[in-house]
């Protein structure tokens, strides 16, 4: 079961994480880090830098400082069932990543929301 919201429908209840570009990833990646004490999952081709129960996805890319996309963090995710109710709400859902993790959505202005779970095993 996930949690619903307002209306019945699936509640985004965090910002799961945020993804941003940057020029040099392991610059960045050792800011945060002395900064802001946070700890890094090295990924292939990105650093999740762990910040309490959410995360900044650093991705090398131009122009840098520019948001790739912001996730939505949904508890009980079912993948299945939130996709049924996006399109009942008039959202398509553009599963980019496979298998269960997650997918998009595409704002009005053309700005792509991630849902994803709360808590991934």
């Amino acid at each position: 079961m996930f949690r619903y919201g307002v209306g019945g429908g699936i509640q985004g209840n965090g910002i799961n994480h945020v993804s941003l570009y940057v020029n040099d990833l392991q610059r960045s990646t050792d800011f945060y880090q002395r900064v802001f004490g946070c700890s890094v999952n090295k990924r292939d081709g990105n650093n999740q830098l762990v910040f309490g129960k959410g995360f900044l996805v650093l991705r090398p890319g131009k122009p840098p400082g520019k948001v790739d996309h912001i996730a939505i963090g949904v508890d009980n995710f079912n993948k299945d069932s939130v996709i049924v109710d996006l399109k009942a709400r008039g959202a398509t859902p553009i599963d980019q990543q496979g298998g269960g993790f997650g997918f998009h959505v595409v704002d009005p202005d053309g700005f792509p929301v991630e849902i994803s779970p709360n808590n991934p095993a």
